[in-house]
C-alpha cells in the first residue's frame, strides 16, 4: 500500500493479509496504480472503520481497485499451523 501512496512507479500492488490503515494526518492523494487487496473478513487488524476508510482513499484517488474478502477468516487463515487455518477459504486465496 505505501508503494501506491508514495506514487512509486509501479504497475500495481496487491494487499494480502495487509496493513491497510495510514496515520489519519496524512492527505488522501491520486493513486496510480492498479490495487487488488485481500482480506480476511475477521481480521482484527482491519476494522471496518479502516476498510472504509481506505475505500474513501481509494475512491478519491481515482485507483483502479477490487477488494476480495475471506469469510470466517481471520489473519492467519492461510497458515495450517494456526489456530485460525479455513482449509477452504485459503485454498480460494
Amino acid at each position: 500500500m505505501e508503494a501506491a501512496r508514495a506514487n512509486l512507479p509501479v504497475q500495481g500492488v496487491v494487499s494480502i493479509h495487509g496493513g491497510l490503515d495510514k496515520e489519519p494526518s496524512r492527505k488522501n492523494g491520486v493513486l496510480n496504480t492498479k490495487m487488488p487487496i485481500e482480506n480476511p473478513a475477521e481480521d482484527r487488524g482491519v476494522t471496518p472503520e479502516i476498510m472504509s476508510r481506505l475505500i474513501e482513499e481509494m475512491n478519491e484517488g481515482k485507483a483502479d481497485w477490487q477488494i476480495i474478502t475471506y469469510a470466517y477468516s481471520k489473519h492467519t487463515f492461510t497458515d495450517p499451523r494456526s489456530p485460525d487455518y479455513n482449509e477452504k477459504m485459503a485454498k480460494r486465496a
